[in-house]
């Protein structure tokens, strides 16, 4: 049974596209996981690298999963190593915060200590003004499936969240513990930076990651903004240790949060 609360927050938060692109995201991470653990194993190593990319694999993955969608715009972040999906003005993070399935979610540090760039990601982003192009109606068509009780309950949920999703401030944030054996956990929610830290959830609800189905990840061109780690064949994978960006100086915070304050 849809979870008709979980929708009216992604409804309230994301605007009209919300409740496809919540049913979007665990359906890219599944993928990407799989095809970074391909990675893993076509290149040899004992150490866990090329899987530990994931890290950049993810933000490229969800700006691609969505493009072509009405209402969602990428977004870099000020020194940032990556693009996110930005939709009705809030930042989507993908964030691997463990890599083993016994972290609890709500006592991991979103840093240690949070930068200047993952602090920006909780204000309002500068974007471009941009004409509504691109697949309208994909959100109010997963809420029209919905039988008639469930969308009576969506309503009333929506009536209830409106006020605490307008108070600012809210990014949505995919969450997922994992490393090359298996996916392990994985959560959807609304977040404001809190004390010490760590996320103060608005609203976070697990991912069942057994009824995924990658099938429903839409058929998207991704942008062609040059190579990538993952655009290249799997047969002969280019590794190398990673260095800072020209443009930046060693001691930039330039990286998406990674679990416990880390990169991989």
């Amino acid at each position: 049974m849809v979870d008709a609360e979980a929708l009216a927050w992604s409804r309230e938060v994301l605007g009209e596209p919300g409740p496809y692109v919540r049913e979007t995201l665990p359906n890219l991470l599944v993928a990407t996981h799989g095809r970074y653990v391909a990675y893993q194993q076509q290149s040899g190593l004992a150490d866990a690298s090329p899987y530990g990319l994931i890290w950049l694999g993810m933000p490229k993955a969800v700006v691609d999963g969505l493009s072509g969608v009405a209402g969602v715009q990428r977004h870099r972040p000020k020194r940032g190593r990556y693009f996110l999906p930005v939709v009705s003005g809030v930042p989507i993070i993908p964030w691997r915060y463990a890599r083993d399935g016994k972290t609890d979610l709500k006592t991991v540090p979103f840093g240690k200590p949070v930068s200047d760039t993952r602090r920006s990601l909780f204000e309002p982003p500068s974007l471009p003004a941009e004409l509504p192009l691109g697949e309208i109606g994909l959100g109010d068509a997963v809420i029209a499936e919905l039988p008639e009780e469930q969308q009576q309950q969506f309503n009333e949920y929506g009536a209830d969240i409106r006020a605490l999703a307008t108070t600012g401030g809210l990014v949505a944030v995919l969450a997922f513990a994992s490393n090359p054996d298996a996916l392990l956990n994985a959560h959807f929610g609304y977040a404001r930076l809190g004390p010490g830290d760590l996320l103060d959830w608005a609203y976070c609800e697990p991912i069942e990651l057994s009824s995924v189905d990658t099938a429903f990840v839409r058929d998207t061109t991704t942008r062609d903004d040059g190579p990538t780690f993952d655009s290249g064949p799997l047969e002969r994978p280019k590794l190398r240790p990673r260095s800072p960006l020209e443009s930046g100086s060693p001691g930039d915070d330039s990286t998406p949060p990674g679990p416990t304050g880390t990169h991989e």
